[in-house]
Formats: structure tokens, C-alpha cells, sequence
């Protein structure tokens, strides 16, 4: 497969929307949607949501306000030098990572996270206690604070407006690698540069790899001007891998190492996108609230739609997941899905699911091979710049909904109870792949 097809395949990369840059007349199923667009006129206020300053000032006063909490400081942003805050809260012996807003224009999890680490930390009622009991939660509440504050003249009036965007705010130097990667991005045009710091995660420890000098030139190849590192790995090639030149990531992957997690999630944001088959011709289709992507490996490649025996594995799933992690991973994203649509025919009956592919510069496939954790992946509906108010307290709903089904599901060991199976019968987010595009997927 040539690398043309496969950044296609990844539907996600630099521009993310579901069928731009795409050339096939046959689209494959959106991975990781979301992208470098600047604020629509009609974005809600964001002064509702937390600044950074108001994000520390929360953490600080239930840290103050409870023994249960350890809150610190493990690094800081490339271009504020703001703080990024970790939490921990529980002792039991199931460690979950969680990380939020990794994008910057996607906040409602950071929302999430800070009330629920303030119901650990202060609540006692029974569901707060057994997860306590059983459960060690580190979390990560801002990963991306320059992002999460971006301010930008949307609509040519001379004042700065609040939209937040993806990236963070830092600029490549010949310093810092052989070549500039290629998802280092200025948008919009005349702005701060900055990374997608969910494609600059590395599966080797810091340890192990320094971008300034443990890149192979035959590592690197440049498609269309942009430059691309394909890093061999225990006899694999991953391809797209990620440099860690971001300091918000090198704090990340200090944190989930430390943590040492048997879980991972990370909660995102989307576009807005319809439910597929829904809809009786007689109104339109369903909006999807969430989409949810399960992590597996060889264990369930013939379930996947990129799936092709010609195909190198590690291009198709995760070569380094084992059945029992991905099993357990699966489980957890159908409970989600499962929680959610118990609620009847409502908005909240209308979860999709991505086809999983690897994405080797991302949280999730480049750090969980280090823990054998299983990997979790939530984005419900709409960026801050594109969202409507009514939907604002749906997001937060599902997110909510997300989080407690999760941690409740692993205190009270009632995850084998949900079947695997189950996630594969969520609708597909996007799309259907079919052979004739699967036939192009080959090398």
C-alpha cells in the first residue's frame, strides 16, 4: 500500500473532515474526525467553559477541600507556559489514565472530568466508594491549555475572538528534527504555528528515542512536500509515527508511564455527522451524539474493514494488543454505547462507532503496548467553534455517562457481563469500505 492510500484510509490527518483531500469517489469510514478550522460566526460564547486560569483555580480548591485528591504540575505548555495539571484520586488496584481536550477546541471533557474528580474527592455515597476502593484514576484534565485559549479575528472586526483550535502553539525548528513533520500546521493562515498533538505520541520510551538523534534517514520519506517518519519497531514499520516534540506530550507519556494503567482513555470532540440508515423518509436522519472506537489487535483483524491478508498487520490494527486486552476494550466501549442507548429513543440512542486503524503518533497505539492497557476512545458531537447551545448539555451528558459506566463497570467487575460482540454491531461512523477500495489498500 502506497502511502497516499494509506494517509486516505486515515480519513483523520491534517484537514479530518470526512471527504476532503479523499479522491476516491468511495469514501472510507471517518477515523478520528476533527480539523484545522478556524471559528464559525455562529460559535457559542465560550465564557461558560473553563479558562486555564479557572481550571487551576477548580483543581486547587478540591485538592484543598479533600485528602483524597493529589493534584500536581507536571509540565507546561509550549507557548503560554501554562500549567498541565495531573489528578490522581482512589487506591485500588485497577489504574485508569484518563486525558481531555488533547485538541484544544474540544473542551466538554475537561468540563466532565473536573466535576467528576470533584465528586471522588468529596462524595461518599456508595458508587464514589467502591470505585475509590477499587479503582486508581490518574487524570490529565487540559493536555493542550494553548489550544483550549486560542483567540482568533473570526469575522474581520479587529477584536480577537475566543474559538480555541486543534493544535498548540509552538513552531518547528531545524533544532528539533531531521525534517519538519508533517503535522505541523499553521492554521489559520498568519497565526502561531503549532502540532496536532495527538499524531506526535512515540511507541519507544523516552529512553529509547530522541527525534534529534535517533532518526534513521531511511526512516523518513516526504509525499507532496510533507515529511513522514515510518519507524521500524520489534520487526514492524509504523508508519506516521510521532516525534514528541511537544512538551505537553512528553508530560503525557510521563504521566501514563508513571501511572502504569491498565486502561486508557481519551475523550475528544467530532464534527457533526448523521447516524447512517436513519431516518423513515418521513423526517431527517439522527445526529450522532458519540462515536466510540474500540482498540484491538490480530486477535480481531478479520473484523475489520481495512482488513486484507496483503496488508502488513500493523497497518490493519494493533500488532502489540493481545486478545484479552483487546476483548476488555471492546467490552468497555459497548457498555458505553450499551448505557446510553438504555435510555430509549432519545438523542442519546445514537452512538456510532469508528473502524479502528492505527494511528501510531496517537495516545492510545503509541503508549498502551507499554501497560498491556486496554484503549478507549470517546468524541461526542460538534467542536467549540461549530456547536449549537442545545447541544452543549447533550455533550456533557454523554460524556458524563461515558465516564461514570466506565469506572462503574471496572469497580464493580461487572465488564465481562458485556459482550464484545456487541461493539461490532454499533452502526459504522461514515461511510461503508468496500472491496474495490480495499483492492487500492494493497502494496
Amino acid at each position: 500500500m502506497d502511502r497516499r492510500t494509506y494517509l486516505t484510509a486515515l480519513g483523520a490527518t491534517i484537514t479530518g473532515a470526512a471527504t476532503t483531500g479523499i479522491a476516491a469517489a468511495k469514501d472510507p469510514p471517518v477515523y478520528r474526525p476533527g480539523g484545522p478550522w478556524p471559528g464559525q460566526l455562529q460559535a457559542i460564547n465560550l465564557n461558560g467553559l473553563l479558562t486555564n486560569e479557572q481550571l487551576a483555580e477548580r483543581l486547587q480548591q478540591i485538592d484543598r477541600r479533600s485528602d483524597r485528591l493529589d493534584l500536581r504540575q507536571i509540565g507546561q505548555s509550549a507557548g503560554r507556559n501554562a500549567p498541565i495539571w495531573e489528578a490522581t484520586v482512589g487506591t485500588g488496584d485497577t489504574n485508569v489514565h484518563l486525558i481531555t481536550q488533547i485538541h484544544g477546541d474540544e473542551p466538554v471533557g475537561t468540563e466532565v472530568a473536573v466535576d467528576l474528580l470533584r465528586e471522588l474527592a468529596l462524595s461518599d455515597s456508595g458508587q464514589v466508594r467502591s470505585i475509590l476502593d477499587e479503582l486508581t484514576l490518574t487524570v490529565v484534565p487540559r493536555v493542550n491549555p494553548d489550544g483550549a485559549m486560542f483567540h482568533y479575528d473570526i469575522d474581520d472586526d479587529g477584536r480577537s475572538e475566543w474559538v480555541g483550535r486543534r493544535t498548540n502553539t509552538q513552531r518547528w525548528t531545524a533544532d528539533d528534527s531531521r525534517h519538519e513533520p508533517w503535522y505541523h500546521y499553521t492554521h489559520p493562515a498568519g497565526t502561531t504555528p503549532g502540532y496536532d498533538m495527538n499524531r506526535d505520541f512515540n511507541v519507544r520510551p523516552p529512553s529509547e528515542f530522541d527525534p534529534r538523534t535517533d532518526t534513521d534517514p531511511e526512516w523518513w520519506s516526504q509525499v507532496d512536500g510533507d515529511w513522514y517518519l515510518d519507524m521500524p519497531y520489534e520487526g514492524y514499520t509504523l508508519l506516521a509515527s510521532g516525534l514528541r516534540l511537544a512538551p505537553e506530550v512528553r508530560a503525557v507519556t510521563r504521566s501514563y508511564l508513571d501511572a502504569d494503567p491498565d486502561i486508557a482513555i481519551t475523550h475528544h470532540h467530532q464534527g457533526a455527522y448523521l447516524v447512517p440508515d436513519s431516518g423513515n423518509g418521513n423526517g431527517p436522519a439522527d445526529q450522532i451524539i458519540m462515536s466510540v472506537m474500540g482498540q484491538y489487535g490480530p486477535a480481531y483483524i478479520e473484523k475489520s474493514p481495512f482488513y486484507d491478508p496483503d496488508v502488513p498487520v500493523e497497518q490493519v490494527v494493533n500488532p502489540f494488543v493481545d486478545a484479552a486486552t483487546s476483548t476488555r476494550s471492546l467490552r468497555l466501549n459497548a457498555l458505553v454505547a450499551n448505557a446510553l442507548a438504555e435510555r430509549g429513543n432519545s438523542v442519546f440512542d445514537t452512538i456510532t462507532r469508528y473502524s479502528y486503524l492505527p494511528l501510531w503518533g496517537s495516545y492510545l497505539d503509541a503508549l498502551t503496548p507499554h501497560t498491556d492497557a486496554a484503549g478507549m476512545l470517546y468524541e461526542v458531537s460538534y467542536q467549540t467553534d461549530d456547536r449549537g447551545q442545545m447541544s452543549l448539555g447533550r455533550m456533557v451528558e454523554a460524556t458524563r455517562v461515558g465516564f461514570v459506566e466506565s469506572l462503574e463497570a471496572l469497580a464493580t467487575e461487572t465488564l465481562d457481563q458485556v459482550s464484545a460482540s456487541d461493539y461490532f454491531d454499533i452502526p459504522t461512523h461514515g461511510r461503508s469500505l468496500d472491496n474495490p477500495h480495499l483492492s487500492m489498500r494493497r502494496r
